[in-house]
């Protein structure tokens, strides 16, 4: 079923379909996790990354510790800016809200 669908005898909503057609806080949320995914991996080999462009005579061999502290840096600045991120796009989601009057009653008690 679609998200541009009719809810459901249950007030539910159902979230499968074409992604093209996701709700723009599923699209935010999974941007946010391929964002994490791609840092870590950078941050996994930041180091082979900079002895690779000495190589290739992208920098001067003797500056190549202080560009990988750098480049170290600024991908720590994004993973920063990544999780806060998602913390905020979190702190706004509501469990309740896609819930059924019943199974809301139930998780209450």
């Amino acid at each position: 079923m679609a998200l541009d669908a009719p809810h459901n005898d249950h007030g539910l909503r159902v979230r499968l379909g074409n992604p093209g057609r996701l709700l723009p806080e599923t699209r935010e949320l999974t941007l946010l996790i391929l964002g994490h995914l791609f840092v870590f991996l950078l941050s996994m080999g930041h180091d082979e990354i900079v002895a690779e462009m000495v190589e290739d005579g992208w920098f001067i061999a003797q500056y190549a510790e202080r560009f990988e502290i750098l480049l170290g840096f600024v991908l720590f600045l994004c993973w920063s800016a990544l999780t806060l991120r998602l913390v905020t796009v979190l702190q706004r989601a509501q469990a309740t809200d896609e819930l059924c009057a019943q199974c809301r009653d139930d998780a209450q008690k």
